[in-house]
């Protein structure tokens, strides 16, 4: 048994890859997560020459994960319920850099434009991770689907998908500023099985009860089952934090056990 894995997020680091990566090796984190790219998150990584530094990134500090956080901009569904096909061209991009870069794990984000907050737009959703879901389940990849629904309506999207490669991600910060209990959504969605073990660790943006990561992850882990926390604080106006939340996240899973994996080997089940 040994430590927690624990992540650092590229786009809450710098836009530049590379300048990301030394900085989470500076920090010491165990691996980097890295964002698609576009909009102001830099440029997209299926560019040639942002993937072969990509691919230089991920033979020195793992990359388990890929985010397509541009797919906020663009929106997963339309307004009448069906995917977005723009949204969906984009998600097959990044999928084929998940595949090159060896990465387990693509994330999708339902943010901003892709708030499933109505009917349609979860029909719209769902129709997207069904279509997604196939091909990552082709491809050997998970699906990790992250909103701030609460677990009774997270889990009804997942089983309106009904793929296997899907999997829902569990948000501190996100989770907290919609009201929602982590630990709740921890247990509801464990016990469906359909719970991401890569937990993401933040600071709430509104006030609430929140103690930060040493007082509630070890609780948060044992409800949780998880092997992996990326920490995903804003670190670009304070780049000193990142090192004292990847410490706070280690001295925090002292509490628990865990075992560790590799991202680039582990089968789906045990993704990140």
């Amino acid at each position: 048994m040994t430590a927690l894995l624990v992540a650092a997020p590229q786009w809450r680091i710098a836009d530049n890859r590379t300048a990301a990566a030394r900085a989470a090796l500076a920090a010491g984190a165990d691996a980097l997560q890295l964002d698609f790219g576009g909009a102001h998150r830099g440029p997209f990584l299926d560019d040639p020459a942002e993937l072969a530094a990509a691919q230089g990134i991920a033979g020195i500090l793992p990359v388990p994960v890929l985010a397509v956080n541009h797919a906020n901009d663009l929106g997963l569904a339309l307004p009448d319920g069906t995917a977005n096909p723009a949204a969906l061209a984009l998600l097959r991009r990044a999928l084929d850099c998940a595949l090159r870069l060896g990465a387990r794990v693509l994330h999708v984000p339902g943010f901003r434009r892709s708030l499933p907050v109505t009917p349609h737009l979860r029909a719209g959703t769902a129709e997207l991770l069904q279509t997604l879901g196939d091909e990552a389940d082709a491809a050997g990849l998970t699906l990790a689907y992250e909103s701030p629904l609460d677990a009774e309506d997270s889990l009804a999207l997942a089983r309106a998908v009904g793929r296997p490669a899907l999997r829902l991600v569990l948000d501190t910060g996100n989770l907290l500023d919609a009201g929602t209990p982590p630990a709740g959504f921890a247990r509801a969605v464990a016990a469906a099985g359909l719970l991401l073990p890569d937990l993401h660790v933040k600071d709430p943006s509104r006030p609430t009860t929140w103690r930060g990561i040493r007082t509630e992850l070890p609780d948060l882990l044992r409800h949780a089952g998880a092997r992996t926390v990326l920490v995903e604080n804003d670190y670009r106006r304070a780049p000193g934090r990142l090192r004292a939340d990847v410490t706070a996240c280690r001295e925090a899973s002292r509490h628990t056990r865990h075992t560790r994996h590799t991202p680039h080997t582990a089968p789906r089940e045990n993704a990140p």
